[in-house]
This record gives C-alpha cells, sequence and structure tokens, in this order.
C-alpha cells in the first residue's frame, strides 16, 4: 500500500514541477468606467476579479474612470493605460464616439479592447459584450403594454448621447406597440444622467400632460426620480413605473410598490466575459485569428441578456460588491 501511495505521489510530482517551476510574468487589465462607484459597475468589476482569478494568480485587475459622468476623463483613463502599456482594456462608454481615439490609439498599440454595457461601434474595439439594448428596451416595452393595453400613455426620461441609450427607447417603442397598438409616446424628457434632475424633469412632464400613466427611465437613474415625482404629485397607483437596472434604491422602492418593475442586466457577465476575451486577445495562437495581431475572440460579441425583475425576483441584488 506504501509502495502504491510513494508512487502515485511521484507521478503528481512529476506533472505539477513544470507549472511550478514556470513563473509566468504578471498581466494587468484595465477597466474603465465613466462612473466609479457606480453599483452596476462594481457588479461588472466582480465579474472581471473572478475571471483573472480563474485564468491565474499572474493576472491582475484595476478599476479606473471619473466619479462624475464623463465620457472625456475616460478616454484620458485609456490614455493613461496606454502610456503605462497595459494588458488590455474593457471599457464602457459613456458617450459613443468621444472615447474613439482613445481606443484606436490603443488598438494601434497592440493593446486589445473590448467594450461592455455601452458599446462604441465606430471605433476599431476587438468586440462587445454586454445587453443588446434594442433587445432590453423592447422587453420593457412589452411589458409595460401588457400592463397598460392601448390605454398606455408613456413618458420617457433618458438624455442625448450614449448609444445604449438610444437603443433602448428604440426598442421600447417598437415593444409596446407590438403589444398595444393603442399606446403612444407622450413626452420624452431629458434627465442629463442625474436623479435630481431626472425628478425635476419628470415633475414638470406629469404637470404639463395629466393623461401620461407610465414613466420608463431608460437607465440606472430615471426609476428613483420617477418615483419621487409620482409621490410629490399623489399619483401613486395612477402612474406606473419602469426603471432599468437594479441599484440598491430601484430595489428598496420595488419592495414599497412605488416601482413595478426594473429591466434587469446581468453586469457581472459582462465583467467576467470581457476579461476572458481580453485576456484571449493578448494571446494570439498559431491559428490566424480575423484580428491581425490578436487572439481569437467573436466578431459579433456576446449578448448577455435581460429579464424583468419585479418584487419576486429583486431581492437577490440587495447585497452589491463595493470597490
Amino acid at each position: 500500500m506504501k509502495k502504491l501511495l510513494v508512487a502515485a505521489l511521484v507521478v503528481l510530482a512529476a506533472f505539477a514541477a513544470p507549472a511550478c517551476a514556470e513563473e509566468r510574468p504578471t498581466e494587468t487589465y484595465g477597466m474603465v468606467v465613466f462612473l466609479k462607484g457606480s453599483e452596476f459597475f462594481n457588479w461588472a468589476y466582480a465579474g472581471m476579479i473572478d475571471a483573472a482569478a480563474a485564468i491565474g494568480p499572474h493576472v491582475k485587475t484595476e478599476l479606473h474612470g471619473p466619479a462624475e459622468w464623463d465620457a472625456t476623463l475616460e478616454a484620458r483613463a485609456i490614455e493613461q493605460l496606454v502610456a503605462k502599456k497595459i494588458d488590455g482594456v474593457i471599457v464602457t462608454a459613456g458617450e459613443a464616439n468621444t472615447l474613439v481615439p482613445a481606443i484606436n490609439r490603443a488598438i494601434r498599440a497592440k493593446i486589445p479592447v473590448i467594450t461592455f454595457d455601452s458599446d462604441a461601434p465606430a471605433s476599431n474595439r476587438l468586440c462587445f459584450v454586454g445587453t443588446n439594448n434594442y433587445q432590453a428596451g423592447y422587453e420593457a416595452g412589452k411589458a409595460m403594454g401588457e400592463w397598460l393595453g392601448n390605454d398606455a400613455r408613456i413618458g420617457i426620461c433618458t438624455f442625448p448621447g450614449p448609444d445604449h441609450l438610444k437603443n433602448r427607447q428604440d426598442g421600447f417603442e417598437a415593444g409596446l406597440k407590438e403589444v398595444a397598438p393603442g399606446a403612444q409616446i407622450v413626452a420624452v424628457v431629458n434627465d442629463e444622467g442625474d436623479v435630481a434632475k431626472a425628478e425635476t424633469q419628470l415633475t414638470a412632464m406629469l404637470q404639463a400632460n395629466k393623461e401620461i400613466n407610465g414613466i420608463f427611465g431608460a437607465h440606472g437613474n430615471p426609476g428613483p426620480g420617477a418615483a419621487a415625482a409620482v409621490r410629490s404629485l399623489g399619483l401613486q397607483g395612477k402612474v406606473q413605473i419602469m426603471a432599468f437596472d437594479f441599484g440598491l434604491p430601484v430595489i428598496e422602492l420595488i419592495e414599497k410598490g412605488e416601482i413595478k418593475g426594473t429591466v434587469g442586466q446581468n453586469p457581472y457577465l459582462m465583467g467576467y466575459q470581457a476579461m476572458m476575451l481580453a485576456y484571449a486577445a493578448h494571446h494570439p495562437t498559431e491559428i490566424p485569428s480575423m484580428f491581425e495581431g490578436f487572439g481569437h475572440v467573436p466578431v459579433a460579441g456576446i449578448d448577455t441578456g435581460v429579464r424583468i425583475l419585479d418584487k419576486d425576483t429583486s431581492a437577490m441584488y440587495k447585497n452589491p460588491p463595493r470597490f
């Protein structure tokens, strides 16, 4: 028995020895976001960290980006990472075109760039990982059409610039019309990406358009602003709210019944898959890829999916990671 045990240990040691002897050089990958500290991006960064750990201890991660929504500062963060010769960049575009020069500069330097959440399709980024934002808006529109039927009179809260928000609004309008052909979009207001401004704009919208019985917030901030506006005007129960994402304020308002539902994306999976793709792109194989000088990544990108969350399905997101 002892001889068999010794023999087994010798075999295991033989297999393990090359791995132990070969110290892999450290690689560092950066995530760049347009709103550092956001719960949504913390979920995404948690996914990135877990993916890096799954690859190996030699892979390190960094989180960069401004504390306020600013695509110009995002672009600067990418340029700084390029200057320090980072091994790969994962970025969500706060504005579709502002980041194009910085992303293209990284690609020219042979630094792989994977976009997630919000794409920069005009850039030379290798791949996009995230929600099919048109489909996400479509699912939200269908749900509101089912809630309110042909009597739906909807106000939309969003702001111009980000490519993903335009796609969500387009999808919402299509989904709403499919389920409820008689439904109407009454007004669209610009919240400038701010909860307080969303409340101000939506309060004015509701006062000017008494027929509105539903509000769609195209990103994470309008949901709480919509609830505050409805509450201040005494319209609870008369105006249904479809929020976006699952920040704690949104979940708490769903539990209170002030928000009926929210579009739940999968930011953790975005960060996880984007890290895996950035690593793959940084390691070309002997098989030529579709991106000269980089490893293999899917050209069409990866859709991480959505579902409409309500009181019964949102509780799992009550403990977001913090960085």
